[in-house]
């Protein structure tokens, strides 16, 4: 899985051909496998800093001068939810953080709370973290949380 999580850096995504303004992939692993109260922490981390990796090195392979930005979202305790995300321009990206319906809704953590330094990750230089609350809720499914994105999140 590790792996496979560090193959999603190896080459930066082609451009926007569909103009939805981002790509993203999500995590290479079974939902059973990786959200088990079975799975150690250990192995979580090490998910979490394989993907926080994997963007670090989407950052590396763009093209100079390129206008986008990597992340890597990191979702808890569903770990399972979690990708890399590239925004291609500012379009998608602009809106991206807003979620204020009655269905989602993201709420900023404060600080200072870090997933990096409680889960003892590695913060590569130039990237930054920031965490959200999230909840979910619709007619069919409920969920709450916290998602984290670590990345290029500075305008």
């Amino acid at each position: 899985m590790l792996a496979r999580i560090a193959a999603l850096g190896g080459s930066f995504p082609a451009e926007d051909t569909l103009g939805c303004g981002y790509w993203h992939a999500h995590l290479p692993a079974s939902r059973e496998f990786i959200d088990s109260s079975r799975t150690p922490r250990g192995v979580r981390r090490a998910t979490a800093q394989a993907l926080v990796r994997a963007a670090e090195a989407l950052r590396g392979d763009r093209v100079p001068g390129a206008s986008t930005r990597v992340v890597a979202a990191i979702s808890l305790p569903r770990l399972f939810e979690s990708q890399l995300i590239v925004f291609f321009g500012d379009t998608h990206w602009n809106g991206f953080f807003s979620r204020t319906s009655d269905e989602q809704r993201w709420t900023e953590l404060p600080a200072p709370r870090s997933l990096v330094r409680e889960a003892g990750l590695v913060l590569p230089a130039g990237m930054e973290e920031h965490g959200y609350h999230e909840l979910i809720h619709d007619d069919e499914y409920a969920a709450e949380g916290e998602i984290w994105f670590i990345g290029e999140l500075s305008q």
